[in-house]
């Protein structure tokens, strides 16, 4: 029985994206691990002032979001991946959508976010809102934090972003184009409208604390419930909406 390189290609790139969000998120332990293992003076810290902050401070502190964000949204652009594949499968190959292009410019664009968080952390450690350990010291900017993401839930632009996320299909029939220019625009597209999704969701780190890798899996978690959950997906959105903005109250009190 012969076996065909495009009936192997779905496995192989399920199996490869799941690799890399293993990998992420065992370095996202190692590093929780490390911190809370090693004595202070033999660790890397933020440092508190934003005048004291070096280049290699930013570099670590980017490099931190960056692996965060591929641990946390790799899961969530996989079955995205996947249609992209199966739609390819017997098209000839100038006319698929370049993959790994596509996989290239949605990265990109939570590169982007995680250069963005590592400014907003920069200026929260400036600020003393943040542990040299990275968690929060302030409950009124942690509720404040969760009260925004909260109330971001049952904005049109979260819904916006949530309905283009939940149905693929008609965003590839309208946008998807083949080649490698292609590709990389579709996965910015696709990209652009996933962090305007899940924006709030992620800056719930600010709260619970940057590098708490049991959060990290719960929010995770919520995303892809709101997202894939059949028959539950608005009632998720709801409730996390709902939980964020009753808890963000509780500590604002």
């Amino acid at each position: 029985m012969r076996i065909s390189k495009n009936s192997i290609q779905g496995p192989l790139i399920a199996a490869g994206l799941s690799a890399a969000t293993i990998a992420a998120w065992w370095a996202l332990y190692r590093q929780q691990a490390a911190m809370n293992s090693l004595p202070m003076e033999g660790m890397w810290m933020p440092p508190t002032g934003t005048w004291r902050w070096s280049l290699s401070d930013f570099g670590l502190t980017a490099s931190m979001w960056l692996i965060m964000m591929l641990a946390m949204m790799l899961p969530v652009v996989t079955p995205m991946v996947l249609l992209i594949a199966r739609i390819g499968r017997g098209r000839p190959q100038e006319a698929r959508i370049h993959l790994p292009a596509f996989i290239l410019g949605y990265i990109l664009l939570w590169m982007a976010f995680g250069i963005v968080a590592t400014l907003l952390q920069w200026q929260f450690h400036g600020l003393n809102w943040l542990t040299p350990m990275m968690d929060s010291r302030s409950p009124k900017v942690s509720a404040a934090v969760l009260l925004v993401s909260g109330l971001y839930q049952f904005t049109p632009w979260k819904m916006a972003c949530l309905s283009h996320c939940r149905t693929p299909m008609g965003f590839l029939l309208s946008h998807g184009r083949p080649g490698w220019r292609g590709g990389l625009r579709l996965g910015l597209h696709h990209g652009l409208f996933c962090v305007g999704c899940c924006w709030g969701e992620m800056v719930v780190m600010f709260a619970v604390g940057v590098m708490n890798v049991l959060w990290m899996g719960l929010i995770t978690l919520a995303i892809l419930a709101e997202r894939y959950l059949p028959g539950a997906q608005e009632s998720v959105r709801k409730l996390i909406g709902y939980g964020l903005i009753a808890w963000g109250c509780v500590l604002g009190l």
